[in-house]
């Protein structure tokens, strides 16, 4: 049976805030479920071709199943850093998996922006891992964590990736026992969030994981703009 994606992936911060990302007019962006007063819900697919740059199973070690529920809840790096904040996208696209038995999982956000905003996608991100290092998430409660750059060879596997990127490891101050790799990749106006999310794992554990979504995703992007 399908599990979640844990709510680690909100109380870490780390997914960016899709809401920022829809339509200006008022509509419900692309991607979105709308709730009828009957009570009905129908969804509206508006990914497109983004769903060519997600991840699938194939690209996990084996063990990984897919979320049945993919958490995208409004977030940020930190309180006052969204890597999302002032752009608009056309088109989103989210996949998650999670590890059976628990410890990890992978999220994947894909985004077609408006105006230049993937490359500000990128750079908006890379300074949230610099000033949202040890800062809380929230006013001065929740999570906080500590950023260092990918290890080596976590950060070959996106060195060529796209026209832009960027990506970090973060530590949780309070335990240590909660960690994350993320990478942030540019191509055109495609942007992509790829989160993978630890608990209790160690580091070269991780950086397995996080190399080989990272590799596919590298994969996929180019000329996905």
């Amino acid at each position: 049976m399908p599990r979640p994606v844990p709510a680690l992936v909100v109380a870490l911060g780390l997914v960016v805030a899709l809401a920022a990302c829809g339509d200006d007019d008022g509509s419900d962006p692309p991607g979105s479920t709308t709730t009828s007063a009957d009570g009905t819900s129908t969804s509206t697919v508006g990914a497109g071709d983004l769903e060519a740059l997600l991840l699938d199973l194939g690209d996990l070690p084996a063990g990984f199943e897919p979320a049945a529920e993919v958490d995208d809840t409004i977030t940020s790096f930190c309180a006052t850093h969204d890597a999302a904040a002032g752009l608009q996208a056309d088109e989103r696209a989210v996949v998650g998996f999670a590890r059976t038995g628990g410890g990890a999982s992978v999220i994947q956000l894909a985004f077609r922006f408006r105006d230049g905003g993937a490359a500000a996608f990128v750079t908006q991100a890379e300074a949230a891992l610099t000033a949202c290092s040890g800062v809380p998430d929230g006013s001065g409660t929740g999570l906080a964590f500590e950023y260092e750059p990918l290890s080596a060879a976590v950060a070959a596997a996106i060195a060529d990736a796209g026209q832009s990127r960027t990506g970090g490891y973060g530590t949780s101050v309070g335990s240590g026992t909660l960690t994350v790799e993320v990478a942030v990749l540019q191509e055109g106006e495609v942007g992509t969030l790829v989160a993978v999310l630890g608990l209790d794992q160690a580091r070269a554990d991780l950086d397995a994981l996080a190399a080989a979504a990272f590799s596919a995703v590298a994969d996929r992007i180019e000329g996905a703009g």
